[in-house]
């Protein structure tokens, strides 16, 4: 049944070894998936710190402007302030959701990595 045409211990002990070096894989594509995702935000969070630090500087009487599509909106800078530390409160909450889920998919690699290496050691040394 295994694709070396044998049906000995050999061809057996290869599906189990396969199947875990494709979940090793998968979580490896989903951690480099999810680094650049935490990195992005990272990104984000600090743009919008440095918005909110030179906007502090403004006058409250300042016309500022947001931007809705293809055009400008006249919005109070009360407003553009809340929105960004709305902004900046929900993507710092988005990053430790991330932070999580990146120890726990680094455990369960680590956990995957030695149970490859097991199924190799059993399938030398016995």
């Amino acid at each position: 049944m295994s694709a070396m045409g044998g049906e000995g211990k050999s061809g057996g002990d290869d599906d189990p070894r396969l199947e875990i070096h494709r979940k090793k894989m998968a979580i490896g594509k989903q951690l480099i998936n999810l680094r650049g995702h935490l990195q992005m935000k990272e990104r984000a969070c600090r743009s919008t710190e440095l918005t909110i630090a030179e906007m502090k500087a403004m006058p409250d009487d300042c016309k500022t402007y947001k931007t809705v599509g293809r055009m400008f909106l006249a919005t109070p800078i009360k407003d553009v302030r809340d929105g960004l530390k709305k902004f900046l409160d929900d993507t710092a909450s988005e990053i430790t959701q991330l932070k999580s889920k990146q120890k726990y998919l680094e455990k369960e690699a680590k956990s995957v990595t030695d149970e490859l290496t097991q199924a190799e050691a059993e399938m030398t040394g016995g």
